[in-house]
């Protein structure tokens, strides 16, 4: 009975480490495939507008308002990403949802709500798109979105801070998001639109993406959103 018992343990370790093993040759093999094909370029499909109507400041002149963006017009709002390695990436997510809710006579308690689908994203590659999907990356079929709630809005001498969590691949961790509140304008429908930007860092290992050397941790998100007030 010892010796099926040492056995079974033995045979338990073994195939552990084999996994791992399996695993790690996996990754190794994506990795060098995303490094060694040609990366491209996503080209930006951003068309701001120009025709400002005012300069935006605090959430005062908006308070009792609701604005979203229009998912159907990718040229009116992007969310885009920079990560630098052996060869550096670059791309979109060209599905999103964002939406702002600043309560009447009380702008101090706006909102923030952001909704990513992941498939959506874009590094002008098809196979390397497919290729973040697995699970070693986003894990796209158990986590298909990633998603960000402020629990409060600070408004500072230049810009504004959200204050709330980021959820991603099963993890969440608090996040300050900086933006800036640019006014309003008209876009090219002649529909008003309260305009948003910011840019922030963060560290995709601490969502469970294994680190490589041949690639970065930090990403950099950049974000211009023109938001359509609903009725």
């Amino acid at each position: 009975m010892f010796f099926l018992n040492l056995f079974t343990e033995n045979y338990t370790k073994n195939m552990k480490q084999k996994h791992i093993i399996l695993l790690f040759i996996s990754m190794t093999l994506i990795v060098f495939y995303l490094i060694t094909n040609s990366w491209g370029e996503p080209e930006s499909k951003l068309i701001k507008s120009k025709d400002k109507i005012s300069i935006g400041k605090g959430f005062e002149s908006i308070s009792g308002t609701l604005w979203e963006n229009n998912t159907q017009d990718l040229s009116s709002s992007e969310i885009g990403f920079y990560i630098e390695g052996l060869k550096d990436t670059k791309g979109y997510f060209e599905d999103f949802n964002v939406v702002l809710k600043v309560p009447k006579n009380k702008p101090e308690n706006a909102k923030i709500k952001v909704s990513i689908k992941v498939s959506s994203i874009n590094t002008d590659n098809s196979t390397r798109d497919k290729a973040l999907m697995d699970e070693e990356f986003f894990n796209e079929n158990k986590f298909p979105t990633i998603d960000f709630y402020s629990k409060e809005i600070i408004e500072n001498d230049t810009n504004f801070t959200a204050n709330g969590i980021l959820h991603m691949m099963g993890k969440k961790h608090p996040l300050l998001l900086n933006f800036k509140y640019l006014g309003i304008a008209k876009n090219k429908l002649g529909i008003y639109v309260a305009i948003f930007d910011g840019l922030l860092n963060i560290d995709r290992t601490k969502f469970g993406m294994l680190p490589v050397s041949s690639i970065g941790n930090d990403v950099q998100i950049k974000f211009y959103c023109e938001l359509i007030k609903k009725k």
